[in-house]
């Protein structure tokens, strides 16, 4: 038996609590989940079948790995005259943006774990950094990266890098569909229909990463297995390459990795 906690029930919660209970990490018995709106815990209620409670106290006292998903502005009220209820043992994992491991174990003296996950969390397919406090054993991780792994991918980190992580696959999605939709404006302009534009472009994209991943490719190799000389694909990297989308897409992650500290300070 392994009792998980929620404290917040929004996407990204009921997105993992999704994960959790499809690959049986844990039984809808041995999870609960906390929200200020009774509403919100009647969905939660009835779509995973789990115990709900308005009561963070009380997702704390029954859980040994308790998830911290509210808004991150929340914090630290959500949790501040919770110190002494938390058990040495128990696991704190936390998916507040900007909120670093100290100030958390400051309201929760637990094994902290912080995580930066991304939305693909929502269809199964998350790109996730997670950092350890001290204090965290190898069951600890193996627990956490078990959960996380329900929902997508989990790279272990240096909590420092995290806000790399946060420019590059917390961001990432954004910038990515920015790039989709650039393909599917141009198989507009060479006269495709936008249905088959979206069709091909979202393929294109979904394949090559499968590619890249399943195949062990490194991007050079594939780029030069679809390079016949004299093809298509040589007068289409023409232009790409003498163009500074390497450059523009380096400082869009950098520029992102760096709001990310700017904000962590803040908090």
């Amino acid at each position: 038996m392994f009792r998980i906690g929620f404290m917040g029930s929004g996407k990204m919660a009921s997105a993992l609590l999704s994960g959790i209970l499809e690959s049986r990490v844990a039984r809808n018995d041995e999870v609960i989940c906390s929200d200020v709106v009774p509403e919100r815990r009647a969905e939660v209620q009835n779509q995973f079948g789990i115990r709900t409670t308005d009561s963070n106290r009380e997702v704390l006292t029954n859980s040994e790995l308790v998830i911290l998903a509210f808004k991150p502005q929340n914090f630290p009220g959500a949790v501040e005259d919770l110190a002494p209820a938390v058990r040495q043992e128990q696991i704190i994992v936390s998916i507040l943006a900007g909120v670093r491991i100290e100030s958390i174990r400051a309201y929760l003296p637990g094994r902290v774990v912080r995580v930066m996950p991304n939305t693909a969390c929502l269809v199964g397919e998350m790109a996730a950094g997670f950092a350890v406090a001290a204090g965290v054993t190898d069951s600890d991780r193996q627990r956490v990266r078990a959960i996380l792994e329900c929902v997508g991918t989990a790279v272990e980190v240096e909590e420092e890098k995290l806000d790399a992580v946060t420019g590059l696959s917390g961001s990432g999605p954004a910038f990515v569909a920015y790039l989709i939709d650039g393909f599917i404006q141009a198989g507009l302009a060479a006269g495709l229909t936008e249905s088959a534009a979206r069709d091909l472009s979202l393929k294109t994209f979904a394949g090559t990463a499968r590619l890249l991943s399943e195949k062990q490719l490194a991007c050079q190799e594939l780029i030069a297995m679809v390079s016949s000389p004299g093809g298509t694909t040589v007068a289409g990297r023409e232009i790409l390459e003498s163009s500074d989308v390497q450059g523009v897409i380096k400082q869009t992650v950098l520029r992102a990795t760096e709001r990310s500290r700017e904000l962590g300070t803040s908090i």
